[in-house]
């Protein structure tokens, strides 16, 4: 099976060298990476961090008052005087697999500080609401290198972001889930996508152990997300190179909630 990975990645990296030579692909110690816009020849990059998060609130689905009640307060979490990031949207869920979820938060925050600071004070009561409707959540937070120019997001309406979380089996190894990594972020000469990001879950919560790595693709459009999962090329990376290194996984795809509040512009 190695032997499968490793010339399907590089495959996916020759593609990436043929049609891009001047991306950015940037790999951290952990193996967090990202691959930057294309036709950069030099770049000034920062380290991030990834929050996206997923929950089963399936109870919602019929309630559409608490349901846009939860999503604005979510969504509102930008204002928040503790909330220091470069971008957050919450929605429901497009479709998932693997587990079911029925709605996620994606953000940004620009260090770990800034997300404790986060988790620490300005979610307490926008939780507390969630609660009762709230049967599981998965999280996964990651570092990413990237560049500059691209730490925030112009969210709309029509963006969509899809999302992977695995946890890697215990026989995988660590060169093996770098490998998966890289070609995920190769994937962007694909075409379609915005940017693209992985890495390995820093823990924060002792709720978010389920998943051990996330990796997640930012798209202007539903038609360029379905049009990048039915390219060949991410098909075999995805289901040729990522899943079969979990014990387990969940797939979900998001959109943003009719009164999002789009990027703040709080970081300077």
């Amino acid at each position: 099976m190695a032997g499968t990975y490793r010339s399907l990645l590089l495959l996916v990296l020759a593609v990436a060298a043929a049609r891009v030579p001047y991306g950015l692909l940037a790999v951290d110690v952990k193996g967090s990476s990202v691959i930057s816009t294309k036709n950069r020849s030099v770049a000034t990059t920062a380290a991030v961090i990834e929050h996206p998060v997923f929950f089963n609130m399936e109870g919602l689905l019929s309630d559409t008052i608490s349901e846009d009640m939860i999503l604005q307060g979510l969504n509102d979490l930008v204002y928040n005087n503790y909330s220091d990031l470069y971008f957050l949207y919450s929605g429901r869920v497009l479709e998932s697999q693997g587990v079911s979820f029925t709605h996620a938060l994606i953000s940004r925050f620009p260090s770990s500080e800034a997300l404790q600071t986060y988790y620490d004070f300005a979610i307490p009561d926008i939780v507390e609401k969630m609660r009762p409707w709230l049967k599981n959540e998965y999280c996964v937070d990651f570092t990413a290198e990237m560049d500059e120019s691209m730490l925030e997001l112009n969210i709309d309406n029509d963006f969509v972001t899809y999302v992977i979380f695995i946890k890697v089996s215990l026989n995988v190894s660590d060169s093996d889930v770098v490998k998966a990594m890289d070609a995920f972020n190769a994937l962007i000469d694909v075409g379609y996508a915005v940017q693209l990001t992985s890495g390995e879950n820093m823990y924060f919560l002792e709720l978010y152990r389920t998943m051990s790595h996330g990796f997640v693709a930012y798209f202007s459009s539903e038609a360029d997300l379905a049009a990048w999962k039915n390219d060949t090329i991410v098909a075999e990376v995805i289901d040729g190179i990522i899943l079969p290194l979990a014990d387990s996984y969940a797939v979900a795809s998001v959109k943003p909630f009719a009164g999002n509040s789009g990027v703040t512009n709080s970081v300077d």
